[in-house]
């Protein structure tokens, strides 16, 4: 659902054009009904009906582009100023005052030319006005609706997250991994055991901190992604390679959901072979307002066949937060995915 979508009105369009095209020439003592013949009268209000038509289709297709031009703009005031002020009297002083003259220069009446043009011109913008408010109404109904629902699907897709989130952090396999490695390094390397069991301690902080959050900045997310292989380097040693190519002042100008990196190289590492002699090479760089993640395709042996439901539900989050897809290249050689950042 689009909350600038064009509103079916098509049978209110219908049912008040003719209405306002007759009603309002009337009142205004804009037509001397008794000075023309049925023909002329057909046509006179024919011509009515299509100032009357004008005005409000044109204000109606204003009030879209407003608000189109305008969507991402938090500022209220301008969208405002631009629908009431241009759409409203502008649009609907200069239509309806030069179709009503052209009007008034063939038409049977024998008053001064510009008799009554001013009085009607400003029913037609009091009645546009009017109209336009109905619109306004409207649009809020529909824009409420919308956030709502769109508040609705980012928190299943941030409930689905978390889950996800708290089987890594739970995972029993990684928790045994981890404390099997801390108690080699305290025997062997006491100094590295104090760095591994820091950087252990802020890959879960990190994660705890920021479940809850849509976006952070991608300079806080590299972070997390270098102690969080670091984790993986002492593990598998010169087995899994990670390079990034970014500089500070571009992690510092992007933002990105958090757990998003990681959750990629977590599935390079289910899905591919490695060893020292044939180590996996993970790169990480930015192109084009995406972040990729790519690695060389070493499948193994008996292939891993996972359920993609991770990277189905980053794929829900970023579209649902970005309105964008993830987009994923797999072929013999590479596998890579491209994920849309924001830019401050």
């Amino acid at each position: 659902m689009d909350s600038t979508a064009p509103l079916n009105d098509k049978k209110i369009k219908l049912f008040c054009i003719p209405i306002l095209g007759v009603f309002i020439p009337n009142i205004t003592s804009l037509i001397t009904n008794r000075n023309y013949s049925i023909e002329g009268l057909l046509v006179s209000y024919c011509h009515f009906i299509m100032i009357s038509f004008i005005v409000w289709e044109g204000n109606v297709r204003l009030m879209y582009f407003v608000k189109r031009k305008f969507a991402s703009n938090n500022n209220g005031y301008y969208k405002i100023i631009l629908s009431l002020f241009f759409a409203n009297i502008v649009y609907s002083g200069i239509a309806a005052g030069t179709l009503i003259y052209i009007w008034k220069i063939y038409s049977n009446e024998t008053g001064p030319r510009f008799e009554h043009i001013t009085d009607t011109s400003l029913v037609i913008i009091i009645a546009a006005t009017f109209i336009a408010n109905i619109y306004e109404l409207v649009f809020l109904n529909h824009e409420r609706e919308f956030n709502l629902s769109r508040v609705e699907q980012l928190n299943i897709a941030k409930a689905q997250a978390e889950l996800e989130a708290l089987k890594s952090q739970i995972d029993p396999h990684f928790i045994f991994n981890s404390l099997n490695t801390l108690s080699y390094l305290i025997i062997k390397d006491p100094p590295s055991a104090r760095l591994f069991n820091e950087t252990l301690a802020k890959v879960y902080r990190y994660i705890l901190g920021n479940r809850d959050k849509d976006l952070v900045l991608l300079k806080e997310e590299i972070e997390f992604i270098h102690n969080y292989f670091y984790l993986l380097r002492i593990r598998f040693n010169n087995a899994v390679n990670m390079e990034i190519e970014m500089n500070d002042m571009a992690a510092e100008d992007f933002l990105i959901p958090p757990i998003s990196l990681q959750a990629l190289v977590e599935n390079a590492i289910k899905h591919n072979d490695f060893s020292e002699k044939r180590p996996l090479k993970i790169n990480v760089f930015i192109s084009s307002n995406y972040i990729i993640v790519k690695n060389k395709v070493q499948i193994k042996s008996p292939p891993v066949h996972g359920s993609r439901i991770g990277l189905a539900n980053l794929n829900n989050r970023y579209k649902l937060i970005t309105n964008k897809n993830l987009v994923v290249e797999n072929n013999i050689d590479f596998f890579s995915v491209r994920l849309p950042v924001l830019k401050l």
